[in-house]
C-alpha cells in the first residue's frame, strides 16, 4: 500500500475506539453509534494502525497474534463495509444514519451526573429498598392491591390518572438511565416502543459497549433504583396517615411502581432492564437470541440458517443459554401472575363500569362520553403495540433499525 493510503487509513482508524468485552474486542465509532465485536487479532490490527499508520505492520502484528497469516486488505474491507471507517459525524449535530447527537443532553456534565451514582448514591438506593421491604413486611394494611388503582372518584377518571402517572414515572425511569449513562460518559437517545402489550419508553444506550462491563451495571439498574425511591417516599408518606385523597393517590403510586419493578425482573424474555443487567454480568453478547435458538432446538427442529447461527454464537452465550431458559420460564410465570392478579381484575372492573355507563346513561351525557373516551383509550393501549411491532419489523427489514 502507498504511504498516502496508509496516512489516510491512520486518520480514519484514529476515530475508532477499542475495548475488551469479556470474550471479544469491540471496535466502535461512538460518533456514528456503530460497534462491531472482533477477535483479538482485529483489535491488534486497529491498534497498530492507529499507532504506526502502517497497514503492513498492522497485518504483521495481527498475524503474529492469530498464529496464522491475516489478510489485512480483507479486514480493512470489512471495517469499511461495517461503516467503521466512514467520515466523522457532522459537527453541527445533524442526524446520521447510525445515530444522532442531541445538543441539550450534553448540558449535564458526567461529573454532575456521577454524584447520583457514586457510593453515597447507591447506599441511598439500597436504604430505600430496605425501607420498602420493612414497611411491606410489618404493615399489611399498606401492601398494594389492584383496588388501589381506583384512586379518583370514578374508574374513568382513574384511567386517565394512570396515563398521567405512567408518563411522569416512565420519563423519570428513563431519565435515570440517561443520567447513569451520562455519569460514565455514554450519550443516549430516546424512543417510544413496546414490550408485549405495553407501551414503553426506551433509552438507547448502544454506545455503552465501548465501556468496560463492570461499569455498566449501574446504568441498567438506574431505572429500578429511582422507582424504589419513589415507592419508599410514597410508603413513608402513607405511614403518616395523610388525608384520604392524598392517601389514595399514594396507594396507586405504590401499586403501579411495585408492579413496574416486579415486571422489570420478570420480563427477561422481553429483554427488560434485568435481562440487560444479567447478560452483562454473565459476559454474554446475544444471550436473548442464543437462548431462544437453544430452546427451539430442544423442542422443534432449527432451520439450516438457524443451526449455523447457533453454532456461530459465542461459547459463553451457548453455555449460559442452557440454564438461562429456566429464568425465562420463571419470568413468564411471574408476568402471568401479574396479569391475573392485577391487570385482568382491573380490565374486568373497567369493562363492567363502562357497560353500566352505556346501559344506564343517556347518550350525550357526561357519563356516556367518559365511558366512550375510556373505551377508546383502552383500545388504543391494546392496539398500538401491535402497530408499533409491525412498524419496527418493517424498519428492521429496511435496515433502518437494529
Amino acid at each position: 500500500m502507498s504511504a498516502a493510503l496508509d496516512a489516510d487509513l491512520r486518520e480514519r482508524a484514529a476515530r475508532l475506539t477499542v475495548a475488551f468485552d469479556g470474550e471479544a474486542w469491540v471496535l466502535g465509532r461512538p460518533d456514528l453509534g456503530v460497534f462491531v465485536a472482533v477477535p483479538e487479532p482485529g483489535a491488534v490490527f486497529v491498534t497498530t494502525l492507529r499507532e504506526t499508520g502502517s497497514a503492513a505492520e498492522a497485518t504483521a502484528r495481527a498475524s503474529e497474534v492469530a498464529g496464522e497469516p491475516v489478510d489485512g486488505n480483507d479486514f480493512i474491507d470489512g471495517l469499511t463495509a461495517a461503516g467503521l471507517l466512514d467520515p466523522a459525524a457532522a459537527p453541527d449535530g445533524t442526524v446520521t444514519p447510525a445515530g444522532r447527537q442531541i445538543k441539550w443532553i450534553e448540558g449535564i456534565s458526567p461529573p454532575a451526573a456521577a454524584r447520583l451514582f457514586g457510593r453515597t448514591g447507591w447506599s441511598f438506593y439500597a436504604a430505600a429498598l430496605l425501607f420498602v421491604l420493612a414497611v411491606l413486611l410489618t404493615r399489611p394494611d399498606l401492601r398494594p392491591s389492584w383496588q388501589d388503582a381506583w384512586f379518583l372518584p370514578s374508574p374513568g377518571l382513574s384511567v386517565f390518572g394512570w396515563l398521567v402517572l405512567g408518563i411522569a414515572f416512565g420519563a423519570l425511569h428513563e431519565a435515570w438511565h440517561w443520567l447513569a449513562g451520562r455519569a460514565i460518559g455514554v450519550p443516549a437517545t430516546f424512543r417510544v416502543s413496546y414490550r408485549g402489550m405495553y407501551i414503553v419508553y426506551e433509552t438507547d444506550l448502544t454506545q455503552i459497549v465501548a465501556v468496560p462491563r463492570n461499569r455498566r451495571h449501574g446504568v441498567y439498574l438506574a431505572g429500578m433504583a429511582i422507582e424504589t425511591v419513589v415507592v419508599a417516599a410514597a410508603l413513608g408518606l402513607r405511614t403518616l396517615t395523610p388525608p384520604g385523597g392524598l392517601d389514595d393517590l399514594l396507594a396507586a403510586v405504590v401499586l403501579f411502581r411495585i408492579v413496574a419493578i416486579v415486571w422489570q425482573w420478570a420480563a427477561l424474555p422481553l429483554r427488560s432492564d434485568s435481562y440487560a443487567l444479567l447478560a452483562n454480568a454473565l459476559r454474554c453478547h446475544n444471550l436473548y437470541r442464543t437462548t431462544w435458538l437453544t430452546v427451539k432446538n430442544r423442542i422443534f427442529r432449527l432451520t439450516g440458517p438457524e443451526m449455523t447461527e447457533l453454532a456461530g454464537a459465542g461459547a459463553r452465550d451457548r453455555a449460559m443459554a442452557r440454564w438461562f431458559a429456566l429464568l425465562y420460564v420463571a419470568g413468564i410465570a411471574v408476568m402471568t401472575w401479574l396479569f391475573l392478579t392485577v391487570m385482568l381484575p382491573l380490565m374486568l372492573s373497567l369493562a363492567q363500569w363502562s357497560a353500566a355507563q352505556f346501559a344506564g346513561g343517556r347518550i350525550g351525557s357526561a357519563g356516556f362520553w367518559e365511558a366512550l373516551v375510556v373505551t377508546l383509550y383502552v383500545g388504543l393501549r391494546l392496539g398500538l403495540p401491535p402497530l408499533l411491532a409491525l412498524r419496527e419489523r418493517r424498519l428492521r427489514r429496511a435496515g433502518e433499525l437494529l
